[in-house]
């Protein structure tokens, strides 16, 4: 008779990590109210990604609903050419090339200059990592997503923790504990958003929402790795305080969070 309320049990307190991320952020309810088909497609693309790295298979729903995130995301780019460069980036340029010292290039009575200033700065190649890395550097800060992108805060954006802070250190635990070993296609998943923004550029109206799977499930990997640790503590009662003092901060600084953000 108690069997199944046990399992029962035993499997809400294994997911409430991932219920707890999935809704416990400003960025998902900001999704919604955005689009709330969005907001339903981040949703279900968090829950079978989680499902897919507990069981390591690949599903089919994850790619279909990851797709609408990645058609979602591109509509509200604004794409530009990677070898493009506005006016500041421009006089940024000019001042890199004049910094170069000349290279020349002795053979005799014949001197051969080198355009090594050219090769550095102006080639098509270079202003293409250029701006990849530019566009990487601005999405996948940590900033970005817990500390409300300070001290790097853009000019006409509303700038929020879209998680809350506490979640920081399970996010770079999670981070290192990933692993795809056993399923390279998982791993594949994870790099997709992250190229979509390398080429596409990080100037998107609604946020990088294909992102927002990853970052939510890189977070409970984190708190799971943590749960795991605090399940080996042999006091049921020091684990039960120690799980109520994190959910007890963890509400208090969503609840600061949202207050700050949209007092």
């Amino acid at each position: 008779m108690n069997f199944k309320p046990q399992i029962l049990q035993k499997r809400l307190l294994f997911r409430a990590p991932f219920l707890l991320v999935l809704f416990g952020n400003l960025w998902i309810w900001r999704i919604f109210s955005t689009n709330f088909l969005v907001g339903l497609a981040a949703t279900f693309s968090s829950f079978f990604l989680y499902k897919s790295i507990r069981t390591q298979k690949v599903e089919n729903l994850l790619i279909v609903f990851l797709l609408i995130l990645f058609i979602s995301q591109f509509k509200n780019t604004k794409i530009f050419p990677l070898t493009y460069l506005n006016e500041q980036e421009r006089v940024i340029q000019l001042q890199r090339l004049n910094e170069h010292p000349p290279v020349k290039l002795s053979l005799g009575s014949k001197i051969i200059w080198i355009p090594t200033a050219h090769w550095l700065e102006g080639r098509r190649e270079i202003l293409i990592i250029y701006r990849i890395q530019e566009n990487l550097k601005n999405v996948l800060s940590p900033n970005l997503y817990f500390f409300a992108n300070h001290p790097n805060e853009r000019v006409g954006i509303k700038e929020y923790d879209k998680f809350p802070y506490i979640l920081f250190p399970f996010f770079v635990i999670g981070l290192l504990n990933l692993k795809f070993r056993k399923n390279i296609s998982l791993g594949i998943l994870f790099l997709a958003p992250i190229i979509l923004v390398a080429i596409l550029g990080d100037k998107v109206d609604t946020e990088p929402v294909s992102l927002f799977p990853f970052m939510t499930i890189t977070c409970v990997n984190g708190i799971e790795y943590a749960q795991g640790n605090i399940s080996k503590l042999k006091s049921p009662n020091l684990k039960k305080a120690v799980i109520s003092i994190f959910i007890l901060i963890y509400v208090l600084v969503l609840a600061q969070t949202a207050y700050y953000n949209f007092s």
